[in-house]
């Protein structure tokens, strides 16, 4: 690819990535709880089920794309406020699992609910196969910038 299309095409590629716009939720109760602690109960209700119904700090961390200190001081606050609570790992008590308590589950099913609309919404604007090709094409971009060097900062 000559070099001038290469960098005008990365520089719109920047641009695009920077201006995604994140979905706004809207408070599903009377208290405040800040965007990233709706991410974390997020991230819990749409991958915890009967099989698996708690996640390590570890799993979420990578989920976030957060430190596992930034996760512990999030769930502090969820658990202070009776959103979440830690587990020991059966087979290694060294290991804490976080789940989400009886209190936060329904507000995570509206959570849910919420952001799948959003996103029925995207797909009924591009249609299924433009969706299908946009999470072929997303999955590859992750892939990608997973393999460049954890040290390395692109964006």
């Amino acid at each position: 690819m000559d070099k001038e299309i290469s960098l005008g095409l990365t520089q719109n590629l920047y641009q695009l990535m920077k201006l995604f716009p994140r979905p706004k939720i809207r408070q599903a109760n009377n208290e405040k709880l800040s965007r990233s602690e709706y991410d974390l109960l997020l991230i819990l209700a749409i991958t915890l089920n009967e099989e698996h119904d708690s996640m390590t700090v570890s799993e979420i961390s990578n989920l976030l794309q957060i430190t596992p200190a930034g996760v512990t001081h999030l769930a502090n606050a969820l658990e202070e406020a009776g959103y979440i609570e830690r587990v020991a790992e059966p087979n290694d008590r060294r290991v804490v699992r976080i789940r989400l308590t009886p209190k936060a589950s329904k507000g995570a099913k509206l959570l849910t609910n919420e952001v799948h609309e959003h996103l029925k919404g995207l797909v009924e604007h591009l249609g299924v196969e433009d969706s299908q090709t946009l999470v072929r094409l997303l999955t590859r971009s992750v892939e990608f910038f997973s393999k460049i060097k954890a040290d390395t900062t692109i964006i």
